[in-house]
């Protein structure tokens, strides 16, 4: 370790933090941390409140890794502690665990620091997850069979920041060594080697960086789409992965593209990406968003968290579509807004957060068709199919009424207004307006999601 002063160790930390995270989220996570004492190989650091370790350790966990990497300090673990709380238990260290407290019977590798969450059964699959998760799980549990006429290997999994795809690999990773604990498994960034070749060159021997790697069972591949820029690393992963697909060993690899159009990268190495399946990954649907939500509130993290109601859950859910990341930092932001006040999770509570998380004025005017586009999310109908089709089926009918009625209740629409969206005349609009208020007052349920729904919307 390069140095045992904690300051000189966290000014390290807090450097290459400050050079990935927005100016704002570093003043309001980072800067309060504090320095505590070094043991036993890891970093104890103080953070003010429950709230701020959740934050950190839940939607943090990469750019720490990043961090840590970017100084030199990969083997270094970092402990977490709320000011002012008794130390956790001391837990018997061993040189290169992976994360703070970790048990003597986890296998030797070296997976990213604070990435325990990452396995298989804690991913929520999706629509448009469902060829990748259903590739990572064949990858563990067809391995070391005969081998099947459909090549898994090696498997490239693409899709937009924040989507699942480090979760998935390293899920795969900790589900071979949970099968097998012997296998040896590497986790590789691109930009860690590259820092780590740089390091090789200047010692002008390069051959047992390249064996370190060549010896795994399993290589887990990270950000292949910064490979465009780096002509030497495209030439020592080349042959890394070579001499890997050649002895039958287990390559996955993350990307925000897909092969093809990783540019800059060298024809070869594009031919060796594309040799086994290539699956992407979308971002999720609204009931998969929901699905994510209550699996993350199972963690044991959130053991001491309120409940969340419903509608607060429907309001995330909405708001936050770009991203599972997007999404489950908005849940952490809630709960550490509701702390803040000293009140439960409640939906004001969640406007109040998105308002301070976006700069959204609540009282700014709603788009007709973003009402409308919510309803049909909601409801899982197709956007076209609400506006357009002709249809007296209930699974048409009821969502389209209920657009009609929130329209109304939220914009104060006029009824011809509403009628021109829909292609319809001002009196069918009022008597669908009608029908969805008789049937809130007689049934709960429905009145429940409608009001959610209006909830959401606002």
């Amino acid at each position: 370790m390069p140095s045992a002063d904690p300051a000189a160790l966290w000014d390290t930390i807090r450097l290459g933090l400050s050079k990935q995270l927005p100016e704002a989220s570093f003043k309001e996570w980072i800067a309060p941390c504090e320095p505590h004492k070094v043991e036993d190989g890891a970093l104890w650091i103080q953070v003010p409140s429950a709230a701020a370790k959740l934050w950190i350790e839940q939607q943090l966990p990469e750019e720490f890794n990043d961090a840590l990497a970017q100084g030199g300090l990969a083997d270094l673990r970092l402990v977490f502690q709320v000011s002012g709380a008794p130390a956790a238990p001391k837990a018997p260290a061993r040189k290169g665990s992976a994360s703070a407290g970790a048990a003597a019977t986890e296998p030797p590798v070296s997976f990213p620091h604070l990435f325990n969450r990452y396995t298989l059964d804690r991913f929520v699959e999706g629509p448009g997850s469902q060829l990748a998760f259903a590739a990572a799980k064949a990858v563990v549990d067809n391995y070391g069979k005969a081998a099947t006429p459909l090549s898994m290997n090696p498997l490239f999994i693409y899709g937009g920041a924040g989507l699942g795809k480090t979760h998935l690999m390293v899920g795969i990773g900790k589900g071979l060594l949970a099968r097998s604990p012997k296998l040896r498994v590497a986790y590789l960034k691109v930009d860690h080697f590259f820092n780590e070749l740089t390091v090789a060159i200047r010692a002008k021997n390069t051959e047992p960086m390249r064996k370190k790697y060549q010896q795994n069972d399993v290589l887990l591949l990270d950000d292949v789409q910064t490979l465009g820029k780096m002509e030497r690393t495209q030439e020592e992963i080349f042959y890394i992965l070579e001499y890997l697909l050649q002895n039958g060993k287990q390559i996955v690899i993350t990307s925000d593209k897909p092969p093809q159009r990783l540019e800059g990268c060298h024809e070869r190495l594009i031919t060796r990406f594309k040799w086994g399946l290539t699956a992407d990954i979308q971002p999720p649907d609204f009931e998969t968003r929901i699905a994510i939500l209550k699996k993350k509130l199972e963690d044991a993290d959130f053991k001491n968290v309120p409940p969340i109601p419903e509608d607060v859950l429907t309001f995330i859910a909405h708001k936050a579509k770009g991203s599972v990341r997007d999404l489950e930092g908005f849940l952490t932001r809630v709960i550490f807004q509701a702390s803040l006040v000293g009140v439960p999770p409640s939906l004001e509570v969640a406007h109040a957060a998105f308002q301070g998380q976006s700069g959204e004025e609540p009282t700014a005017a709603i788009p007709p068709e973003r009402i409308f586009r919510m309803t049909a999310e909601t409801f899982n109908v197709p956007f076209v199919d609400l506006m357009k089709k002709r249809s007296r089926q209930q699974a048409i009918l009821l969502p389209r009424q209920v657009a009609m009625y929130l329209a109304r209740e939220i914009a104060s629409i006029p009824f011809m207004d509403i009628g021109r969206s829909f292609n319809m005349h001002h009196s069918t609009v009022m008597n669908a307006i009608g029908s969805v208020r008789e049937r809130m007052k007689r049934d709960p349920e429905f009145h429940r999601m409608v009001q959610a729904l209006l909830n959401s919307i606002h």
